[in-house]
């Protein structure tokens, strides 16, 4: 290599006293960077050369800064093409073609079946499947084999079908709940439990923003036919609540009771019901007609109680029950939940009005197009519809947008429709025009035989004559307690024909964006409500309360039996004497006074629990004794044409009564089921609520006051009720359960919040009933305010 010039060099040269410097070629530098690889001499230098100065000074010439957004524009190609090329190796190397797809549109059978699969992936996946595997091949067989009846056994489908309904019945939409949801028998029913996918927050964001539908087609239905003085006579006995006067019977509202065994009020309940009047026709005299929806746990035994009622009501000769029909209309009738504030705008988007609904039924139906919730419309209101076949109007179009001359007041005027008996007005009380829309005029394959003669794809078919209208009652569904309405879930019920007509309409709610939802996700709607469900919160005041109990108990031992005992909770040690079913029994036993015990007359109802009802649950005072709740049971037996009953059962009606309850936790802690309610006397909640307020300003590695009094084990004697379902609440961001409580315990409790202890509280606890939650699982117990439920 050259020499460098020295300082004292000569005159300058032209190019800057710099001598030329010959450039090499990339494979010398590579060989003179592997001769000094093996000298043990840097090869940077020799490699990079004075390049890195190069960089440099091209580095130094680059702009200050640049336009982000223009420079994106210029490259959006680029970028484009950048990331779906990553996208596409990424989906080709890892993923198969049925694991491209949403969970929701993924099935079983799709890694042997391409046809499982969209059209758009079907080549994929026949790619993917290898040459040997017959199993798509082998079950197409079969099922075409089954279909033609010549199997084996020479059944067709459907005949399969009806034998696997022998100990149970499948709802009309079973095939399509049994391939998306964890299915359960249950009361005579296949009903679907759960859905497979996540669908704890989903069902309650779509209860609180959209809408989510529920297959009710379980419920029974029992018709009375009769004069109107025959209808109350046998329904006042056994009921507990309003369901006749001018609000009901003109059919325009639906009446919610509580249904007792004959003439037994207050205790032997049945079970929640649902009184539907038929409208009167002015043009045709007909007998009065009710429709008593119940649920189907509660359907024989209410079956059985309206036989004896009226053989008892014949043998006293007080009134004429001899022209009384009680007709069984299970399977009559099918019907779907649709709760959230979308459900009216879904409604809409769903359902055709036929040409001859005009009037108020007109302007109802229209007016869904503006609901914003159906909790403004008037609780229990009844809307009698014809609407056409849901499968012509099949997808459903969207709504279009509100126009822009119609202002707020105009919108809220024309919302305000009111119940009325002409609104009510429906041909699906008649049992001829249920027969006749048993079956549909139409198959599938029909219909897609239309719309292929149409020509353009994607044209609704125009409803002919001989197309099937259909008759439906809407019915304004509540899930909301009256001490908190904002918490509540608010839709609609819909009566339909017998038949496929529930699965038509499940289609196109679906279709709609319609979530639809189990068992368990309507009990969790109840419980985010601070509303009771049937029957899982009503415990042991009733028969099918009691077999929901045992079951569920029976369930959950079986589950723990299973596992070793390294790997389960040892109730003994953590103070839980019952973890399965609540002993009531035992609750009531160590809070007997002396005074209920002498005068307790050794029959087996005083041990009894039974539920105290709403409207006795507003009365409730810390003056309330034995004396005063028997004066107002025998008021309202007064009023039902029952006979008194006698004062010797004050104390044991006094002392075996229960009553529903809210659970808020305060602070930390979420309770569970089954999780035991234990009361604090004086002492022990000034204690709590001290211990509370300070919160957990302690040193560390210390314990808090709270900490320490939660780790005490509570005595059985404290016991004074149980969690019937308890978890997490969204609404609330806290702890919340529903639960059940002892009368007596419940007005102790009151007693004790308005005594006052001379101390003064940052957050006014005077009023607050109090008690400690202890999960029958766990080893701390947390301070909790109860509420009574008045629903």
């Amino acid at each position: 290599m050259a020499k460098a010039p020295s300082a004292q060099a000569g005159p300058s040269r032209p190019n800057g006293g710099r001598p030329l410097k010959p450039i090499h070629k990339t494979v010398d530098l590579l060989r003179s960077n592997e001769g000094a690889k093996r000298k043990g001499k840097g090869k940077e230098k020799e490699v990079l050369g004075d390049g890195v100065m190069g960089l440099v000074d091209d580095v130094k010439r680059l702009p200050g800064m640049i336009q982000v957004e223009k420079f994106a524009e210029t490259r959006a190609l680029e970028i484009h093409a950048f990331q779906t090329a990553i996208k596409v190796a990424a989906a080709q190397g890892s993923t198969r073609a049925f694991q491209s797809l949403p969970r929701h549109l993924r099935r079983r059978a799709a890694s042997h079946n391409p046809r499982r699969v969209p059209k758009r992936l079907r080549s994929k996946a026949a790619a993917e499947i290898d040459s040997g595997d017959t199993i798509a091949k082998k079950h197409r067989k079969i099922a075409r084999l089954r279909r033609k009846g010549t199997l084996r056994d020479h059944l067709s489908r459907t005949e399969q079908f009806a034998l696997r309904q022998k100990n149970k019945t499948w709802l009309p939409t079973h095939m399509w709940h049994a391939k998306r949801y964890h299915m359960t028998n249950l009361w005579g029913y296949r009903l679907p439990l759960t859905p497979t996918l996540k669908s704890f927050r989903p069902a309650y964001r779509a209860g609180r923003r959209k809408a989510i539908g529920f297959d009710t087609s379980y419920h029974g239905i029992i018709e009375f036919e009769g004069s109107r003085e025959e209808i109350i006579s046998v329904l006042g006995r056994m009921s507990g609540g309003r369901f006749a006067g001018s609000k009901y019977e003109d059919g325009s509202r639906v009446a919610n009771i509580l249904l007792y065994h004959f003439g037994s009020f207050p205790t032997n309940l049945i079970g929640p019901a649902e009184v539907i009047w038929q409208t009167p026709t002015p043009d045709i005299d007909l007998r009065p007609r009710i429709w008593l929806r119940l649920h189907p746990s509660i359907f024989n035994e209410t079956w059985d109680a309206l036989k004896v009622a009226t053989a008892q009501l014949q043998q006293s000769g007080s009134s004429r029950i001899g022209d009384l029909q009680i007709r069984d209309l299970r399977g009559e009738i099918n019907s779907i939940d649709l709760i959230g504030p979308k459900s009216g705008k879904v409604l809409r988007r769903v359902l055709r009005l036929c040409r001859d609904e005009k009037g108020v039924k007109s302007k109802f139906f229209e007016s869904l197009r503006d609901l914003d919730d159906p909790a403004q419309l008037t609780e229990g209101m009844i809307v009698g519809l014809n609407v056409h076949d849901p499968r012509l109007n099949f997808p459903p179009s969207r709504l279009s947008p509100k126009s822009e001359d119609m202002n707020e007041q105009a919108i809220l005027r024309f919302n305000r429709v009111q119940p009325s008996p002409d609104l009510a007005q429906s041909t699906l009380w008649d049992s001829n025009v249920r027969e006749d829309l048993s079956k549909a005029a139409y198959t599938k394959y029909q219909l897609d035989a239309r719309r292929h003669r149409l020509g353009l794809p994607g044209t609704k078919l125009r409803p002919l004559s001989t197309d099937d209208r259909l008759p439906i009652i809407l019915l304004q569904r509540s899930i909301s307690s009256p001490s908190n309405p904002s918490e509540g879930f608010y839709g609609f019920t819909i009566l339909l024909p017998p038949g496929t007509w529930a699965q038509y309409f499940l289609s196109s709610l679906v279709y709609s964006g319609t979530l639809f939802g189990g068992l368990r996700e309507r009990a969790v709607q109840h419980r985010e409500a601070g509303v009771s469900s049937f029957p899982e919160h009503y415990g042991q005041t009733c028969k099918a309360g009691r077999e929901w109990e045992v079951k569920k108990g029976d369930k959950e031992k079986e589950t723990f039996d299973r596992k070793p005992p390294g790997k389960r909770p040892d109730f003994g040690l953590m103070g839980t004497q019952d973890p399965w079913i609540p002993d009531w029994n035992e609750v009531m036993s160590n809070q007997s006074s002396e005074e209920s015990t002498l005068n307790d007359s050794g029959s087996g109802a005083a041990s009894k629990p039974w539920l105290l009802p709403s409207p006795f649950t507003s009365h409730l005072t810390p003056n309330l004794n034995p004396a005063s709740l028997l004066k107002l049971l025998n008021a309202f037996r007064n009023q039902r044409s029952l006979a008194p009953l006698p004062s010797e059962k004050g104390r044991q009606l006094f002392d075996s009564a229960l009553v529903h309850v809210e659970v808020n936790i305060l602070g930390r802690g979420s309770p569970g089921d089954m999780a035991i309610l234990c009361t604090l006397t004086k002492e022990e909640r000034v204690k709590w609520i001290e211990a509370y307020e300070k919160g957990d300003q302690v040193d560390s590695g210390e314990l808090s006051d709270l900490h320490k009094l939660g780790e005490v084990i509570p005595s059985q004697d404290s016991v004074i009720g149980y969690t019937t379902t308890g978890n997490f609440s969204l609404s609330r961001g806290q702890g919340y359960a529903l639960g059940a409580i002892t009368l007596k315990s419940y007005i102790d409790l009151l007693k004790t919040a308005g005594q006052g202890d001379g101390h003064e509280y940052k957050d006014g606890w005077e009023q607050k009933v109090l008690v400690r939650v202890k999960n029958r699982d766990g080893r701390l117990s947390r301070l909790a305010e109860l509420k009574l439920i008045l629903n």
